[in-house]
C-alpha cells in the first residue's frame, strides 16, 4: 500500500485537530494556512494534543512521535495538487469558503475530492461556485475531531456516487462513525438538535426559571448520561409513544420558538464577552480550571480512540 496522504486548509481549531487525527492514523498530512503566524503555531498545537493523549494513556509516546513526523506545513495550494482528499477548514463564512474551494479546484488534480468541514452551511450552497461539483461534499466532524468519532456526511445533489464511496472509505479508515444526511438542510442533524436544546436553555435563563448552573446540572445529572448509551428516539419510544403524545399535546406550545439570536447571547457578544477566550461569557471563566474542563469535555470519548498507523 502506498503512503496515505490528505490535505487540510485552515490551521485553526478544527484543522489542527483533524491533522492530529490523520497523522495519528498513518496519513501524511499537509496543513496550509494563509496566516503564517497561525501556521507556525500549528505544529505546537498538534504536539499539545498528542501530549495530552499520551498523558491520558490513550496512545504511546512512540505513536505520538511518529504522528508528529507525518505533519507537513504547506506553503501554497500547489503543495496539495496531487492529494486524493483535501479538507476546507476555514472560518464559517460562505464567501471565505468559496475563495478557498475555488483555489483548490484550480490547483488540485481533477481526481481530488474536496470536502468542507462546515458546521451547518448547506452543501448545495458551497457547491454553487464550483465547476466540478461532483467531487465536492460536506464532511462535518465534531469538535475536537481527533477525539469525537462522529462525522456527518452531506452530499449535494451533484455529488457523485464515487466521491461518496471514496470519502466513506477514507473516513472509516480512521475510525470515524458516519451518518449520511439524506436531505441537505442548514445545520444537518446534530446542530439542529443541539441548537434547539440551547435555544430552550437560554429561554429558561432569560425567563428566570433557573440559574446557569442548575440548567447545566439538569443535563449533567439527568438526561445527559442516559444519551451516552441509548439513542434519543430509541429512549422516547421505549417510554411509550402514547405518553409522548400526551406530553407534546400540552408542552410544545409553551416551548421557545425564537427565530433570532436570543438576548442572553446578544448581551454577552455586545460586551465582547465570548467565553473562555475573553475570560467571561455568561460564566466567569477566570474562576474555572480550564485544564479540568478540557479533560471533562474529552473524557467520554476516550473509549473511541483506537488508532492504528500501520501502512
Amino acid at each position: 500500500m502506498g503512503i496515505k496522504k490528505v490535505g487540510i486548509v485552515g490551521a485553526g481549531l478544527m484543522g489542527t485537530s483533524l491533522a492530529t487525527l490523520f497523522t495519528g492514523n498513518g496519513y501524511e498530512t499537509y496543513l496550509l494556512d494563509i496566516d503564517r503566524d497561525i501556521l507556525n503555531k500549528a505544529m505546537e498545537t498538534v504536539r499539545s494534543y498528542l501530549d495530552s493523549m499520551v498523558e491520558y494513556e490513550l496512545i504511546g509516546q512512540d505513536l505520538a512521535d511518529r504522528s508528529l513526523r507525518r505533519l507537513r506545513l504547506a506553503d501554497s495550494y500547489s503543495d496539495l495538487a496531487e492529494l486524493e482528499f483535501v479538507f476546507e477548514a476555514v472560518s464559517e463564512k460562505i464567501e471565505v469558503k468559496n475563495v478557498v474551494l475555488a483555489a483548490l479546484e484550480e490547483a488540485c488534480s481533477t481526481e481530488t475530492v474536496l470536502l468542507s468541514v462546515t458546521s451547518g452551511i448547506m452543501a448545495s450552497i458551497l457547491a454553487e461556485s464550483l465547476q466540478h461539483k461532483e467531487r465536492f461534499l460536506v464532511a462535518h466532524p465534531w469538535n475536537p475531531p481527533h477525539m469525537i468519532p462522529l462525522v456527518e456526511i452531506v452530499p449535494s445533489a451533484h455529488t457523485s456516487d464515487l466521491t461518496l464511496q471514496k470519502t466513506t472509505a477514507m473516513l472509516e479508515s480512521v475510525g470515524r462513525k458516519l451518518v449520511v444526511v439524506k436531505k441537505d438542510v442548514p445545520g444537518f442533524i446534530g446542530n439542529r438538535i443541539m441548537h434547539a436544546m440551547y435555544r430552550e436553555a437560554l429561554d429558561l435563563l432569560e425567563q428566570g426559571v433557573a440559574t446557569l448552573e442548575d440548567i447545566d446540572n439538569t443535563v449533567l445529572y439527568g438526561f445527559g448520561p442516559r444519551f451516552s448509551s441509548v439513542g434519543l428516539l430509541e429512549y422516547y419510544e421505549s417510554c411509550g409513544l402514547d405518553l409522548q403524545l400526551s406530553v407534546q399535546s400540552y408542552l410544545l406550545a409553551d416551548l421557545c420558538n425564537a427565530t433570532e439570536p436570543q438576548q442572553p447571547l446578544l448581551e454577552c457578544c455586545e460586551r465582547g464577552d465570548y467565553g473562555p477566550k475573553t475570560g467571561r461569557g455568561m460564566f466567569d471563566w477566570t474562576k474555572k480550571d480550564i485544564d479540568d474542563f478540557s479533560y471533562r469535555k474529552s473524557k467520554p470519548f476516550f473509549r473511541f480512540v483506537c488508532w492504528s498507523d500501520a501502512q
